[in-house]
């Protein structure tokens, strides 16, 4: 029996934590510390039927008997959290960004260097089977050598980021750490290549305005009338059976919110290959894609997520290969990779397809675009001394 411990029980990481359960290999969520310690015992549900409360990571930690963590708090404690369980050597999943700052960039890289134990880092799309086969493709040289990407990711759910906690940005770092620190990951490793140099633009143009920064949407005069109001959610999106009289959503419209709601990326890697890559969380529904396409001499390589689909476009011939997809999972795919990659960490000490060492560079790359941005000048990716 496999004991897991978790520090900050949030959505993303309990889910995780049941998912474990889908290859039948026993474990049990051993030990648990979060804020929300005494509301997640009165839930009651069974699946923590045997789980000790503790009312900090440092006290779970020296209380032992776990075979790893999972960290699943807010984002700017990742990286204090992760450096705590490196402290007892134990196999971690760590939530992503791995980190939201410069300063927690060199933290988390001096504690994992030489790391003895896995880790996982939560980047399920590098492991969804439509990056795996596109990196099999590329290495088998389907296409040649890959010179150029364009990624894409356009969010038809992107108003979380503005409604909920995630509208802090002292608490998120913003929407490059958010949403790219996924794609820009699979992208390098599908090359294969380290970031050298970027350039780098975002801005807010849909979101934000002079609303109080607390306003719910159910109290704003506004309600019958706003498009984001969850009275026009329902009436003109058709979303949910019947308009929500006890949602929380806050104002999308709000004083001080910082995150940005576009984010543009170029990036020249180590071999001298580039990707641009380019982001907004205003598309909604079918408008909604996520994917690439490599460009070789011999040929291009086409996917997206949400249309389920590799295409390859010989360029040496007028032939076209289609690969679709079955199936609707979470993360399309990845999330159970990231559980099996877990268990086999905690159970047979199997180095993850994940590692730290990829968290740390995509959140580098991120707060790097996020410097490009803010400062309109290329930037080196490197790490601060």
């Amino acid at each position: 029996m496999l004991n897991v411990g978790i520090i900050g029980y949030g959505g993303r990481v309990s889910s995780m934590a049941k998912a474990l359960g889908m290859y039948s290999i026993p474990y049990r969520v051993a030990a648990i510390t979060d804020p929300r310690a005494e509301e997640i015992r009165a839930s009651n549900d069974p699946f923590l039927a045997d789980t000790a409360y503790y009312a900090n990571a440092d006290e779970m930690l020296a209380a032992g008997g776990l075979d790893g963590v999972m960290v699943g708090t807010r984002c700017f404690m990742h990286t204090d959290m992760a450096c705590k369980v490196a402290q007892y050597k134990l196999p971690l999943f760590l939530e992503k960004p791995v980190a939201i700052t410069f300063e927690q960039i060199k933290k988390l890289n001096d504690a994992f260097k030489d790391y003895p134990a896995p880790t996982v880092v939560s980047f399920p799309l590098r492991l969804t089977v439509h990056v795996q086969t596109i990196k099999q493709m590329i290495e088998a040289d389907a296409i040649g050598t890959v010179e150029h990407v364009v990624g894409f990711n356009d969010v038809p759910y992107g108003d979380v980021y503005f409604y909920n906690w995630y509208r802090n940005y002292e608490q998120v770092g913003g929407l490059f750490l958010q949403k790219a620190t996924h794609d820009l990951d699979y992208i390098a490793y599908v090359l294969g290549q380290k970031p050298r140099q970027l350039c780098a633009m975002h801005s807010r143009r849909v979101y934000g305005g002079d609303k109080p920064h607390n306003l719910r949407c159910i109290d704003c005069d506004d309600f019958e009338t706003c498009p984001e109001s969850p009275f026009n959610l329902f009436r003109q999106r058709f979303q949910g059976e019947q308009v929500d009289m006890h949602s929380d959503r806050l104002c999308l419209y709000s004083k001080e919110i910082r995150n940005e709601d576009i984010d543009n990326v170029i990036i020249e890697y180590e071999n001298g290959a580039q990707t641009s890559y380019s982001q907004n969380v205003f598309a909604r529904n079918a408008a909604g894609r996520r994917g690439a396409r490599f460009y070789g001499y011999k040929g291009t390589i086409f996917f997206d997520w949400y249309e389920n689909v590799i295409k390859v476009f010989k360029h040496q011939s007028p032939a076209v290969e289609t690969i679709s997809f079955t199936g609707d999972m979470p993360h399309f795919g990845g999330d159970r990779e990231l559980c099996y990659d877990f268990l086999m960490a905690m159970r047979d000490g199997t180095s993850s397809r994940s590692p730290i060492e990829a968290g740390i560079q995509s959140a580098l790359t991120c707060l790097w675009a996020r410097e490009s941005a803010e400062t309109r000048r290329y930037c080196d990716v490197m790490m601060l001394a």
